[in-house]
């Protein structure tokens, strides 16, 4: 009944007292609820007004029973179980037979409490196709759960039909090993495989076992370039006996076949260095296996000796990283990836050594992907494992984001060639919100971006802001007296000529928002392909909750479900639950997958410590409804279990992978690769080579190191098998010399300084629209605010232009010039002193870059002031 093999309709009853307490709840170790809005019955539980109580189970065909254990309900507030009961058994299910010792009906003693199985053996065998249990006293209410045993008569009509049964193979060894049991088999497949096994130890248990490893790979001792490592955990608790037997049996199938030569196998071992750890925890271990899998409980052995559930034991890394996003500080301030164990993590008493032992073993090997198997359930669970829901925040994003609101204009679709989502979607799928995911990887090719990391000058002086912006915020000069809008926008609708070109860039906005103009040409605007959106973002086919159940999803969150689906579509039962969940509380839907947080979140567990602290991206796969099967059915969890194994496996080689070196062709160790539009990247191990799982689509992909120049590279990953080599050659930037430069100043900003002879283009007049070019190299913004600072110097300037012209009429009528004399040659000026801030000043028409300089055009300028009017 536990592993569910028994159909529910095969169950009855007498009556139930709610349909909480359905029949269908009866099975041994059936989990409840007592959450008012998550209602479920942690037993049958009869209708209490009824006199005559009877369960009811139909094997369907001759079964010979053994006896049956029972057990109380599964309740936090109550305490129902039953004492005594009589066994009854029929063939038509209308004549019934009572066990009877040869003086009257035997009396089978039940529980003493509520959790605790006991188990009651016939004396002699029951040969039966219905068995009745007929219950006689309880403490509290009616409840009880219970298991029958027994094994099915074989039927002589269908020995033709078994030859198509799956037999186990004669090299696997179907049955449940002790701890020594285990350790003996590992050491007995490394002697049988020597040259592609290594077995060794991640640490000791509480209890001083050690926790035994197998590594098997085509050189097992070591690390090789460009071979990704993945790694299969079981017996995180120690009565979850169907993970630790899998491992075990994945062992001697990988030595024998590989010996065998299965081309298959070949290509794992040979291009996998594949880590198999079947009891992490050993003491829980020992304590499940001398129970035996029929008494084994609940949580027999889950914990261990310490008290402590190991996957849930890790620092809870995602509180701090979610802290950092909701306030604006990843990735520029605070890093998506590999984030910080607490400094007091050595000392805390409540981590078991045993999760120690795992974060060290996890930090020393690259790991790329993983999984651990665990029981109770049968569903492929992904991370994050936390609930947490999306932040929501009213702060607006993009400057010209925020123009366009004052403006009272609708922001959803603001620019079709620049589409911005609201922060709670981009934090949700894991994308970056323009101004952070564009300066924080740079993808600008100038030479301010490779001296810079990726940020212009005007950003070092100013966080990414140019000089105008940090004053008033605003943008062009017709900004600061329009709202944001040149003197164009009555005609054209406030876009400049860069908008027809680019889609809705200027071209300043270009280089301050951190893409180089090819990149904006080939792409028009920021908005991704569809087939990137599609890849990337949630796709479909999983039913989400409702939106205020909704929480917040991992950056690679199609990745993870495509790793789920390609392990529980090819199980041969998991996607079989039309009859639901184990316990009922499984929203998997028809892939057999769920997002962790919205079935059972938890905290600080070892898919969410991965995921954060590592590059290794894990998920949890629950087996089966039984943690603690019977051994027969050992080998039909093999068979079940055994392509999907396999085929997971296969997905290391799925997305792009390289190596990061200098230009001397020297590895670069922990260089950080980032993948545009996920917010969560990964390190080089030790040896510069890298691994990054993508789902199919194009990407691109920045490679950064310290004290080199970023270098970003379009990788194409296809639907073919084998991960695309992205490999990246770093130059050496004098990012160094600059922060010598900046701690010589305390690390303020630092104002730059340029000569009268600076090269500047003039303004181009273009109807009443006014577009200013200026020249690439000085990285200075295009599209720069003018300030009220600026405001002012201007007015100062055209007074003293006024000015000018006074003395120039004077001149004039000293002189006794003919009054048909329109023609003015050199106007003498007189030459002034330029400081740095002359040159923040626009090259306006009729001014040259000196303030106190004219051209020849003087009389083309609009001399329409007044005096009065300053």
């Amino acid at each position: 009944m536990e592993s569910h093999r028994m159909e529910p309709d095969q169950l009855s009853a007498s009556s139930m007292s709610q349909y909480i307490f359905a029949p269908q709840r009866a099975r041994l170790n059936m989990q409840g609820s007592d959450d008012e809005d998550d209602m479920r019955g942690g037993a049958w539980c009869a209708n209490s007004e009824d006199k005559s109580h009877w369960f009811e189970i139909d094997a369907r065909r001759a079964t010979e029973f053994t006896g049956v254990i029972t057990q109380g309900r599964d309740s936090l507030n109550e305490s129902d179980y039953v004492t005594s009961y009589f066994l009854a058994f029929s063939n038509d299910s209308r004549e019934w037979t009572t066990i009877h010792d040869g003086y009257a009906d035997w009396l089978f003693f039940g529980n003493s409490d509520k959790d605790t199985p006991v188990m009651n053996q016939l004396a002699v065998p029951v040969v039966a196709r219905y068995v009745r249990i007929l219950p006689q006293s309880w403490n509290g209410s009616l409840c009880m759960r219970l298991e029958v045993l027994g094994c099915p008569v074989p039927d002589p009509v269908d020995v033709q039909y078994r030859h198509n049964e799956v037999t186990p193979v004669d090299y696997l060894e179907f049955k449940h090993h002790g701890y020594s049991e285990m350790v003996a088999l590992m050491k007995s497949v490394h002697e049988e495989c020597p040259n592609i096994t290594s077995v060794y130890s991640l640490g000791r248990s509480s209890k001083g076992l050690d926790i035994m490893a197998m590594v098997i790979s085509g050189n097992p001792t070591e690390h090789e370039i460009g071979e990704p490592e993945l790694r299969f955990t079981a017996g995180l608790h120690g009565n979850e006996a169907a993970g630790r037997e899998l491992l075990l049996l994945l062992m001697q199938y990988l030595c024998k076949e590989y010996q065998d030569r299965n081309p298959r196998v070949q290509r794992l071992v040979e291009g996998i260095r594949i880590h198999l750890a079947p009891s992490l925890n050993p003491d829980g271990h020992v304590e499940a296996f001398e129970v035996g899998s029929e008494l084994s409980g609940w949580t027999t052995g889950h914990f261990t000796d310490q008290g402590v559930d190991i996957f849930q034991n890790f620092p809870d890394l995602n509180r701090f990283l979610w802290d950092a996003e909701d306030k604006g500080l990843v990735p520029k301030l605070t890093p998506n990836h590999h984030v910080p164990i607490p400094d007091d993590f050595e000392t805390n008493s409540s981590i078991a050594v045993e999760t120690k032992a795992i974060i060290s073993w996890m930090k020393s090997h690259p790991f790329v992907l993983g999984a651990n198997f665990q029981g109770g359930e049968r569903v492929v669970a992904y991370p994050y494992d936390r609930f947490s829901k999306p932040a929501v925040s009213h702060k607006p994003h993009s400057r010209k984001k925020r123009q366009y609101e004052d403006e009272g204009f609708d922001v959803t679709e603001w620019g079709r060639g620049y589409h911005e989502e609201p922060e709670e979607d981009w934090r949700s799928r894991g994308y970056a919100e323009p101004e952070e995911e564009q300066r924080g990887h740079g993808y600008d090719q100038n030479p301010g971006y490779e001296d810079n990391r990726g940020y212009d000058r005007g950003y070092e002086q100013n966080r990414g802001y140019d000089q105008g912006y940090e004053q008033n915020r605003g943008y062009d000069q017709g900004y600061e007296q329009n709202r944001g809008y040149d003197q164009g926008y009555e005609q054209n609708r406030g876009y400049d000529q860069g908008y027809e070109q680019n889609r809705g860039y200027d071209q300043g906005y270009e280089q301050n928002r951190g893409y180089d103009q090819g990149y904006d040409g080939h792409n028009q605007g920021y908005g991704h392909r569809e087939e990137e959106e599609d890849d990337r973002g949630r796709s479909g086919g999983y039913q989400y909750a409702d939106p205020e159940d909704e929480t917040r999803a991992i950056p690679d969150e199609s990745l993870f479900r495509w790793l789920a689906v390609s392990y529980a579509s090819t199980h041969l039962t998991m996607t079989h639950n039309f009859h639901g969940s184990c316990h009922g509380d499984v929203a998997g839907g028809p892939h057999g997958i769920v997002n962790r947080a919205k079935w059972k979140p938890i905290t600080g567990s070892m898919n969410d410590f991965s995921y954060l602290h590592t590059n290794c991206l894990e998920l949890s796969v629950f087996l089966g409804c039984d943690k603690f099967p019977h051994q027969v059915e050992l080998a039909y969890e093999w068979e079940k279990n055994r392509e999907a194994l396999l085929i997971f496996m296969e997905q290391v080689h799925r997305g792009i992978r390289g190596i990061v070196k200098d230009q001397q062709g020297n590895a670069i160790a922990n260089a950080t690769v980032s993948v545009e539009g996920i917010n969560h990247d990964v390190t080089t191990a030790p040896t510069g080579d890298y691994w990054r799982l993508l789902n199919p689509g194009e990407y691109r992909v920045t490679a950064r190191a310290e004290g080199f120049s970023p270098v970003t590279k379009l990788c194409v990953v296809g639907y073919q098998s084998g991960a695309t080599a992205c490999s990246f050659n770093l130059a050496k930037s004098n990012w160094d010399r600059i922060k010598q430069i900046m701690a010589l100043h305390g690390s303020r900003p630092i104002r730059l300084s340029y000569g009268n002879n600076r090269a500047q283009s003039p303004a181009v007049a273009n109807g009443n629209r006014r577009v200013l070019h200026g020249n690439n190299n000085n990285n200075f913004s295009q599209s720069s605010s003018v300030s009220a600072e600026r405001q002012r110097r201007l007015r100062i300037a055209r007074l003293r232009r006024l000015r000018q012209l006074r003395l120039l009429r004077l001149r004039a009528t000293t002189t006794m010039l003919p009054p048909t004399t329109t023609t003015i040659t050199t106007i003498p000026t007189t030459p002034e002193t330029t400081t740095s801030w002359y040159d923040s000043w626009p090259v306006e028409e009729g001014q040259s870059s000196t303030p106190g300089g004219f051209t020849d055009s003087i009389l083309d300028y609009n001399y329409e002031y007044k005096i009065d009017d300053y």
